[in-house]
C-alpha cells in the first residue's frame, strides 16, 4: 500500500511538472538571446512557450526568426504561418516569409509575401530594395568533363567526354546528361534524365533514367533512385545517403545498393563513407567500401582525396577494383569552376588504368 502511494505521488509530481507553464521571463530571454546572436537558445526557450500557448502569435514569430537564423527554412516557414493563422495582418510574419522566399531564390514569392504589409515599413522598404537590386538567380548549371585513361597493354587507352545541364527550382531540379566513351576500340553514347526533389530542408529524393542505343559496354538501360537525410544540423552536420540502381547490360542485369554517411567537421571539412553492394548478372552478391575526405581551403578552393575497395562493372561484368583518387576544384569567377582529378584503378582481373580528367562548370 505504501509503495502504491509513493508511486502515485511520483506520477502526480511528474504530471504537474510537465503541465507547469514556462517561466514568465522565457519570452524576453528568448528575444534577448536571438538579438545577441544565439538563435539556438532562443528556439529552445520558445518551443515550450508555443506548446503551452499555441495562440501566442508573438512567440511564433520569434520562433520563426530564430529558425530562420539557423537556416531551418521549413520550420521557420511553419512558425510564421502559425502566427498568420492567429493574426493574419502580422507584418513581421509576412516579412519573415518574404525572407525565406528570398533565401530560396524565389523573388516572385518574396514580393507576394510582402503584399498587404504597409509599404512604408522600413523593413519592407529595405527588403524590396534588396530584391530589386539582386541579380537574377543562377538556376541553370552546365558541366563539361573530359577524361583520358592510360590502360595497361594490350588494351587501348580510353577517352571519355560528358555534358550535363541542370535547372534548379525552389523544390525540384531537373537535368539531362550525355556521356561519350571510347573503349576497347568501340564507342558508346549514354544519355540520362535526372530529377532531384526537395522534400524538406533536411531531406532530398532523386531519380534517374538512362540508356545507351546499340550498347557495347555501357548499360542498355538503367534506373536509379536515392536520397539524402540530414539527421544533425550545424557545422558538424551528419547526412545519411542511399543510392540504388538497376542496370541491363548485354551480358545480363546488375543491381547496386549503396548506403552511406557524410560527416561535416567545422563546416569546411567533411568525410564520406559508402558501403557498396553489387549483385552481378548471375545474382552473386559482392560488397566493398569507399572513403573520401573533402576540405575547403577557402571560399574558392577545394581539395578531395579518397580510396575505394569495391566491385565495379566492366562491360556488364562485375570485377573487384581498388581505386585511389584525388583532385581539386577552383572557382575562377562568378559562376565558373574548374576541376582537375587523377585516379588509378587496380583491377583484380583485366587491365589496370590511370585516369586524368578535367572539367568546367558554369552557372547562369
Amino acid at each position: 500500500m505504501k509503495r502504491s502511494l509513493l508511486l502515485c505521488l511520483a506520477l502526480s509530481q511528474a504530471v504537474t511538472a510537465w503541465a507547469q507553464p514556462a517561466a514568465p521571463g522565457d519570452y524576453d530571454r528568448a528575444v534577448e538571446a536571438r538579438l545577441a546572436g544565439d538563435p539556438a537558445r532562443a528556439a529552445a526557450l520558445l518551443e515550450p512557450l508555443v506548446a503551452i500557448d499555441p495562440r501566442n502569435s508573438d512567440a511564433w514569430v520569434q520562433l520563426g526568426l530564430a529558425r530562420l537564423a539557423l537556416g531551418q527554412l521549413d520550420t521557420a516557414e511553419a512558425a510564421f504561418n502559425s502566427a498568420l493563422t492567429i493574426a493574419p495582418g502580422y507584418a513581421d510574419a509576412r516579412i519573415g516569409l518574404a525572407r525565406i522566399a528570398q533565401r530560396r531564390g524565389d523573388r516572385a514569392a518574396a514580393l507576394r509575401a510582402l503584399d498587404g504589409v504597409e509599404p512604408g515599413n522600413p523593413d519592407v522598404v529595405a527588403l524590396r530594395r534588396q530584391l530589386a537590386d539582386a541579380p537574377a538567380a543562377n538556376r541553370w548549371q552546365m558541366d563539361v568533363d573530359a577524361a583520358y585513361s592510360w590502360v595497361d597493354a594490350p588494351q587501348r587507352d580510353w577517352r571519355e567526354l560528358a555534358l550535363q545541364i541542370r535547372r534548379e527550382g525552389p523544390v525540384a531540379t531537373v537535368g539531362a546528361r550525355a556521356e561519350y566513351a571510347r573503349r576497347f576500340g568501340r564507342s558508346d553514347v549514354y544519355g540520362e534524365l535526372q530529377v532531384d526533389y526537395r522534400l524538406s530542408d533536411a531531406a532530398r529524393f532523386y531519380a534517374t533514367l538512362g540508356g545507351t542505343p546499340d550498347a557495347d559496354f555501357r548499360p542498355e538501360w538503367q534506373i536509379g533512385l536515392g536520397g539524402t537525410v540530414r539527421v544533425h544540423e550545424g557545422p558538424n552536420a551528419t547526412v545519411l545517403t542511399l543510392d540504388a540502381r538497376q542496370a541491363r547490360f548485354a551480358s545480363g542485369d546488375v543491381q547496386s545498393l549503396s548506403p552511406g554517411i557524410e560527416q561535416y567537421v567545422g563546416g569546411r571539412m567533411w568525410f564520406t563513407g559508402r558501403w557498396i553492394n553489387l549483385f552481378d548478372e548471375k545474382g552473386t552478391h559482392r560488397s566493398g567500401y569507399l572513403v573520401r575526405g573533402d576540405i575547403e581551403a577557402n571560399d574558392a578552393l577545394r581539395f578531395f582525396a579518397g580510396y575505394a575497395d569495391a566491385p565495379d562493372t566492366d562491360e556488364g561484368t562485375v570485377v573487384d577494383v581498388r581505386s585511389f583518387f584525388g583532385g581539386v576544384s577552383l572557382d575562377i569567377g562568378r559562376g565558373r569552376t574548374l576541376r582537375l582529378n587523377l585516379a588509378h584503378d587496380d583491377r583484380a582481373t583485366g587491365a589496370d588504368r590511370t585516369q586524368l580528367s578535367a572539367g568546367f562548370g558554369l552557372r547562369f
